[in-house]
């Protein structure tokens, strides 16, 4: 073999050689990402996690409230009533 076609082999093996190491490099600095988005989204799912609970704790809450508002609406219907009972005795 020539010294021209060495020359050439041999830029052909580095130039291969630095696509890989590039090549590499870009998979490393991917999976890097890929792993803060990981991580990323497990804190998001956590968080997630953590508002529906809450919400579910608000929501029996919120029906205990509306359960003690009905009976008070009722107690005060009645209350509204005997009032207008004695009343009437009162004007007659």
């Amino acid at each position: 073999m020539s010294i021209q076609n060495w020359i050439a082999l041999i830029s052909t093996l580095v130039a291969l050689l630095s696509l890989l190491v590039t090549l590499l490099r870009s998979m490393r600095s991917e999976a890097r990402q890929d792993g803060k988005t990981t991580e990323v989204l497990r804190q998001v799912n956590d968080k997630l996690e953590n508002i529906a609970k809450q919400e579910a704790a608000n929501s029996a809450r919120i029906e205990a409230i509306v359960e003690r508002v009905v009976v008070v609406e009722q107690s005060a219907k009645q209350a509204h009533f005997r009032i207008d009972e004695l009343r009437d005795e009162l004007h007659k």
